[in-house]
């Protein structure tokens, strides 16, 4: 077998594999009680904010929660509170735009059901964003995660250039290892219920 066979062989197990581990994961995390995934987004939200890199941020991005994601509307709460400014991404395409939200505006329905702020919103360029929320449904220690499979956060981040990159999840969604692929783009940090992991 030549080494382009063996690099294709192992690139097909590689996706075989996330797509074991993200269809059991959404399984996993959506047997998850609204209290438990409550509790749990109360205790990432405490660690989220004893971040220097948080902190000392003045533009953070976050997401719109489904499911039993992550909730993130607390974390929105306070970075508005401290007077920061924060972004909400939109899908467009096979892309994400950034667009500035306040408590105040409406958010509807986008793509895959997560909410988005309306096309006519502020822009927010990825280049000022200083401090960035990613989902996951699996993350390991080096920063590597499982998304939904579509890649959009994966060609986000490096257009994040200043950004610090935190991934939230439940620490139950923290494995061994993501059997990365070369698309595949790590994040800065790891945050989950029961710890912080600086991946890089």
């Amino acid at each position: 077998m030549s080494k382009e066979e063996t690099e294709r062989l192992e690139s097909q197990l590689r996706q075989r594999a996330k797509m074991a581990l993200r269809s059991r994961m959404r399984a996993v995390r959506g047997a998850l009680p609204d209290s438990a995934c409550d509790a749990r987004s109360k205790k990432i939200d405490a660690r989220l904010w004893e971040l220097t890199e948080l902190e000392r941020a003045s533009t953070v991005l976050a997401f719109g929660s489904i499911g039993n994601e992550v909730r993130t509307r607390a974390f929105m709460e306070s970075a508005w509170a401290k007077g920061k400014r924060v972004g909400l991404p939109r899908v467009v395409g096979d892309e994400l735009l950034l667009h500035l939200v306040e408590p105040g505006t409406a958010l509807a329905k986008g793509s895959y059901s997560v909410p988005e702020p309306a096309e006519d919103a502020p822009r927010l360029e990825p280049i000022d964003v200083d401090f960035a929320l990613i989902p996951a449904l699996a993350v390991d220690s080096r920063g590597y995660r499982i998304g939904y499979g579509a890649g959009y956060y994966d060609r986000l981040i490096p257009l994040l250039k200043r950004a610090c990159t935190c991934a939230v999840a439940y620490d139950f969604q923290l494995i061994s290892e993501v059997p990365e692929l070369p698309f595949d783009v790590a994040v800065d940090l790891v945050v989950t219920d029961e710890r912080v992991i600086r991946s890089r």
